[in-house]
């Protein structure tokens, strides 16, 4: 909620300033140090030696007076907390999930953000004013040392500051370059539906917040079942199993899914693509029997990863050596990565029996996969409950959206409580939520691969000769115990 605000320079009455928050505080401030005072000079004349007992008299006489200010001081603190009390519960909802260094320096960022905000008189172009009305001003962030490595500054708008959300930004980032010597600029932002609340998505440019890959060795590779997708940020596919990934035509899915796999092959994590789009070039890369395009190629491919699931499980059953549950990685096995993509207008394009058969298929794969290994990626422009079960949906471990989207497609995707309809990613950047790591979606940066395009499928056919192999789907192949 917006607040009214005492600026110093337009010289207010003693009324305006303590009906303010930051009057209440300035004034507490003012009173506390003239406590502190009062009492040092009353505790040296009392204790000065003074054969006339002057000193005494004046002893008395100030320490009466710092009583006075020390019970205004009291009774402004009072007041203070009161009125800063939503705002601090609010605070600490946001960061309660934070670390606690991290948090520390989100307030201290908001508190820049909030003095920029006041400085620029955002929506009050009436200089005449004694005080002038600023939003609250909410910021979460994440750090390596000084260097944030995401961070959003939620604003509540004010009459006059909604009509140039870009501009307001702007001034944000220039502010915070030039005055408070921070490289942190507002980058793409949303709007609550509402229209009272406006997002902005901090970015430090002197972060590494996208991978960038010009040649096969910018690539990384940790082992069989982890993908990084960002710096900073590690896929584990044996904890984290299952994507959905959701965006419009345009924003960067295929860019996104095409690294994944060549980050997968080169990691040995043994890869599937569904494309009944027939737009990709995958098959002139991967092993045959890999990538699959016709309706009824794909129906027995999911087939075939159903019983792979089944046996895999059946192995590990088999091969386990204690009371604990094992998985596949206990086996040595390598994951196994089935990417579907445009899945929700596959299953449209089917009659209702099929419909209903895939369905199922999918259902186990998703239900039971994590065990074996088995991760399914789900790709669309929408993965809506009429061709998605929310039941299937929600046990992807990892969500996914690239760019612009509506209220609608949040709040499947993400769950309720996400408010924020209208935003302006650029295409190969948007939000995430992965299990374990973050409630609250967070800003998703996709790896840069323009310059690597034209030789991807070279490279991803050379090393899908030496990594992708039937044999491995089954057999353990770290461990040596096929």
């Amino acid at each position: 909620m917006a607040r009214r605000v005492w600026v110093t320079k337009r010289q207010p009455d003693l009324l305006t300033i303590m009906s303010t928050r930051r009057g209440l505080g300035q004034l507490s401030l003012v009173f506390g140090t003239s406590t502190l005072v009062l009492k040092v000079v009353e505790l040296w004349l009392t204790y000065t030696p003074d054969p006339f007992g002057i000193y005494q008299v004046g002893a008395l006489i100030i320490g009466w007076f710092s009583n006075i200010t020390l019970g205004a001081t009291l009774c402004l603190l009072t007041i203070y907390f009161f009125t800063i009390k939503s705002w601090l519960v609010k605070v600490i909802r946001i960061n309660k999930s934070q670390r606690f260094d991290d948090t520390v320096k989100s307030l201290r960022l908001q508190h820049d953000i909030q003095s920029i905000v006041i400085d620029q008189m955002i929506g009050n172009p009436n200089l005449s004013q004694k005080s002038i009305i600023v939003p609250e001003i909410y910021v979460q962030a994440h750090f390596q040392g000084e260097v944030m490595m995401d961070g959003m500054a939620t604003i509540d708008l004010v009459p006059g500051a909604t009509n140039d959300i870009v501009q307001l930004g702007n001034d944000i980032s220039a502010s915070l370059v030039n005055k408070w010597n921070r490289s942190i600029v507002a980058d793409d932002f949303e709007i609550n539906s509402e229209q009272t609340q406006v997002t902005y998505f901090l970015f430090d440019t002197q972060a590494q917040n996208r991978l960038v890959i010009t040649k096969d060795s910018d690539v990384p590779v940790i082992n069989e079942n982890t993908i990084k997708l960002m710096p900073g940020w590690i896929w584990q596919l044996a904890k984290e199993p299952h994507m959905n990934l959701m965006a419009e035509t345009g924003f960067g899915k295929t860019y996104l899914a095409n690294y994944i796999i060549y980050a997968s092959v080169k990691s040995s994590i043994q890869v599937f693509y569904a494309d009944p789009k027939k737009s990709s070039n995958l098959d002139h890369a991967l092993p045959e029997g890999r990538v699959f395009f016709d309706k009824e190629e794909i129906i027995k491919s999911l087939e075939r990863m159903v019983r792979l699931m089944d046996a895999r499980n059946v192995k590990i059953k088999e091969w386990a050596t204690s009371a604990i549950s094992q998985d596949f990685t206990d086996l040595g096995l390598p994951a196994v990565l089935y990417v579907f993509d445009e899945l929700s207008a596959f299953i449209n394009s089917l009659d209702s029996k099929k419909n209903k058969y895939v369905i199922s298929l999918l259902s186990q794969l998703l239900m039971k996969g994590r065990s074996a290994g088995i991760v399914l990626i789900s790709i669309g422009q929408q993965l809506d409950a009429k061709t998605f079960p929310t039941k299937l949906r929600s046990q992807a471990q990892l969500n996914l959206i690239l760019g612009p989207s509506t209220l609608e497609t949040r709040t499947m995707l993400f769950g309720h409580g996400v408010d924020a309809p209208l935003t302006t990613f650029k295409p190969g950047t948007g939000l995430f939520t992965l299990a374990g790591m973050n409630t609250n979606p967070r800003r998703f940066m996709a790896p840069d691969m323009r310059k690597f395009e034209p030789v991807y499928l070279a490279n991803l056919k050379r090393i899908a000769n030496d990594t992708q192999s039937d044999w491995k789907l089954l057999h353990a192949v770290s461990r040596g115990n096929a």
